[in-house]
């Protein structure tokens, strides 16, 4: 039999590596939590050992038989060509239910299938199941968490559906501790990017705000978005009641003034057009006019969007260099899945959540404690 040992951080990553070097036919032995790295014992890291096998004599065995079983067949109707139905092989009988479950819980491939076969699962494991789904969390989402609950299952026989979502949040919250941050302080200037409608003026409005009477430092507002005279009065409204500079601008050259005449602020922020993300040549002008400045860029996106929508936005907008995301508009909807998917799928931190229109309110920053609350049932 051969074994290996793999330090990952969650179970997912360890799926391709085994089926990799192990082959598909592998087998789960044992998970656990280890602490890793550091120095003189401090700055651990909490990792996921897993503990898999391949045995092969029993592969090339269940190989042989199968094998063996073809030939039959083939030489059956060489012999009797005149027979065209088929003959279904003889196969042993099928264990019951539950032990299937429990088998199939160290095969790594069927754990998958088991993942999404809600019918398959214990009774306790399927409010959970049904949870997620019903907040748009990811497949790979869903089953890397049914895994590891249904794992943690198999030491407490008489768990209840309680115990079942405390499972889930000690998940999410090992997830959590993994989830991208911003690497390094924002920089002075920040542009802010995305589709129409997503709520980016009324946004940088908001964190105009903030930052002026809470962080108490001095502001400046320029937009890029004259494609809409709209967009730019409302930004200028927004600037004369906080009593802040703002620029308009159209060209580089015309950025290159404004930021000249905004030296003096701590932070400028910057509002760009909302136009159709689909229109690959409106970020190509974003190139354009941001190239050569030093700045931070800030992607954001609703949740009132499809995420397959959003996915295609992020990639879109991707050659700026995105830098962080704000999440807009999480009171027009229930579903906070998306949140989960997006930083998994992107490594990019979501630093922001808008909860209403208010301004400077309605402006929440992302925590562990305020992600974890958002995987709770009872909300």
């Amino acid at each position: 039999m051969k074994i290996k040992r793999y330090v990952v951080t969650q179970l997912r990553e360890a799926m391709p590596l085994i089926r990799q070097e192990l082959g598909q036919n592998a087998v789960i032995l044992e998970t656990k939590k280890v602490k890793v790295g550091g120095i003189f014992g401090l700055f651990r890291k909490h990792r996921l050992e897993v503990l898999a096998a391949l045995d092969e004599e029993k592969v090339v065995k269940e190989e042989t038989e199968f094998a063996s079983l073809l030939q039959s067949e083939k030489k059956r109707r060489e012999e009797s060509p005149e027979r065209v139905e088929e003959v279904a092989p003889q196969v042993s009988k099928q264990p019951e239910p539950e032990t299937q479950v429990l088998d199939e819980l160290k095969s790594m491939k069927e754990i998958m299938m088991q993942m999404m076969e809600n019918e398959r699962l214990p009774k306790q494991l399927k409010p959970v199941q049904a949870f997620l789904e019903a907040q748009e969390f990811s497949p790979a989402i869903r089953s890397g968490v049914m895994a590891e609950l249904l794992i943690k299952s198999k030491s407490y026989p008489s768990y209840t559906k309680e115990d079942a979502f405390i499972w889930m949040r000690q998940e999410f919250a090992e997830r959590i501790k993994n989830y991208p941050s911003i690497r390094s302080e924002p920089k002075k200037i920040r542009c802010f990017v995305g589709p129409t409608g997503v709520g980016k003026t009324t946004t940088i409005a908001k964190i105009a705000g903030h930052l002026l009477l809470k962080e108490h430092q001095s502001v400046g507002l320029i937009t890029s978005d004259t494609y809409r005279i709209a967009a730019v009065e409302q930004l200028r409204t927004y600037a004369d009641i906080l009593g802040i500079q703002m620029e308009v601008v159209q060209s580089p050259a015309d950025l290159e003034q404004a930021l000249e005449r905004l030296s003096d602020c701590d932070v400028i922020l910057m509002d760009t057009a909302g136009r159709n993300y689909q229109q690959y040549s409106y970020i190509t002008q974003l190139e354009s006019l941001l190239s050569g400045q030093e700045l931070s860029i800030t992607l954001m996106l609703s949740l009132t969007h499809r995420y397959s929508d959003m996915k295609v936005i992020a990639d879109n907008f991707h050659s700026l260099g995105v830098s962080e995301v704000i999440m807009t508009k999480m009171d027009e909807t229930t579903v906070r899945g998306p949140i989960f998917n997006f930083m998994e799928d992107y490594n990019l931190p979501i630093t922001t959540l808008t909860t209403g229109q208010n301004v400077p309110d309605d402006l929440v920053r992302t925590t562990p404690d305020l992600l974890l609350e958002l995987v709770r049932e009872e909300r």
